[in-house]
């Protein structure tokens, strides 16, 4: 078993949003910090998503969050990926939001 670190960094979309990452064919991964920054002067409201890919299937993990205008939100527990599964993030406004993960790869 090999381990890597990574990280993903993407600006937030509104629906259907914005994959933050997608774990890689024969690879396992958790998401250690996932935090959502709002840069703009106004509040904003986030949803983050998990997509399964061997149930064809998308879950919100966190609806409708508000961030604060300058503020920060951060998941507060680690996710954990399969192959292809992926955590995408969706903004009530394009452009203002920006998405930081830190991730460990298992290969």
């Amino acid at each position: 078993m090999a381990n890597n670190f990574k990280n993903a960094v993407s600006i937030v979309n509104v629906s259907p949003g914005s994959v933050l990452y997608t774990t890689p064919t024969n690879t396992q991964s958790v998401i250690h910090t996932l935090s959502l920054s709002n840069n703009s002067n106004n509040p904003h409201e986030v949803t983050i998503q998990f997509v399964d890919l061997s149930l064809g299937v998308t879950r919100n993990l966190l609806v409708n969050a508000p961030i604060p205008s300058g503020s920060t939100l951060v998941f507060p527990k680690p996710i954990n990926l399969e192959q292809g599964d992926s955590i995408r993030i969706v903004g009530s406004s394009s452009g203002v939001i920006e998405a930081f993960a830190s991730i460990l790869e298992i290969t």
